[in-house]
């Protein structure tokens, strides 16, 4: 398994292969190889492993140019790019939001939401799709599936789709955190949860995100 996703990607990637189904979307997972390969070929590997934040806003500022000028060449390759244009001449008035990280639009279907999104929350696109499939692994009623690459307001953008549901039932923190405890996180205070066995941390990850439905946890 490729060494630019963390190992608990990793085994949940390998898991999925070895039980001959897959709980991701190809795509997502071609664009975190393609961005892991653009990082190992660009300059900034080539020198230290960046080891604080300044180092890493520093490497990731390198690597997402390349990253974006090889999706891009990918996704035209393929089909996946849709100009702004085009984008907003389908989807403009369905547009029900807007956050600080993306802008959201329901399909026509009334089942599903599509999401634009700059990366602006990333350091780079590498660490965008990762989460992405780390997504996929925690909490795979709400995964993303990458459907395509535009541009919004004249930046490199990510195209996902993602179930659209009506949810009023707030999941308690006890179902929370049993659901959490099972791959070993355990909350550390406030929305902040961390798992020794993975090595990986959850963030701000406040109770009004999560609902609870047909026995699901649905997190937005």
């Amino acid at each position: 398994m490729e060494k630019h996703y963390p190992e608990i990607l990793r085994q949940f990637l390998g898991e999925e292969r070895d039980r001959g189904f897959e709980n991701y979307d190809r795509t997502t997972k071609e664009a975190a190889d393609i961005c892991g390969a653009s990082q190992g070929t660009s300059a900034a590997a080539k020198g230290t492993e960046p080891f604080n934040r300044k180092e890493r806003a520093e490497f990731s500022e390198q690597v997402r140019r390349l990253e974006e000028a090889t999706l891009k060449e990918w996704a035209l390759q393929h089909n996946l790019f849709i100009s702004e244009k085009q984008f907003l001449a389908q989807y403009n008035d369905r547009h029900i939001g807007a956050g600080a990280e993306q802008k959201v639009y329901l399909k026509e279907d009334g089942l599903t939401v599509v999401k634009v999104n700059k990366g602006r929350f990333h350091g780079n696109w590498l660490e965008y799709f990762n989460r992405l499939l780390f997504h996929a692994f925690l909490f795979p009623a709400t995964k993303y599936t990458t459907v395509g690459f535009t541009k919004d307001e004249g930046s490199f953008a990510v195209i996902t789709e993602q179930p659209f549901a009506l949810l009023n039932q707030g999941a308690s923190r006890e179902v929370v955190e049993t659901y959490l405890n099972n791959p070993g996180f355990i909350r550390l205070r406030n929305g902040d949860y961390y798992s020794r066995t993975m090595s990986a941390k959850l963030e701000d990850c406040m109770m009004k995100m999560f609902f609870w439905m047909k026995k699901e946890i649905y997190f937005s």
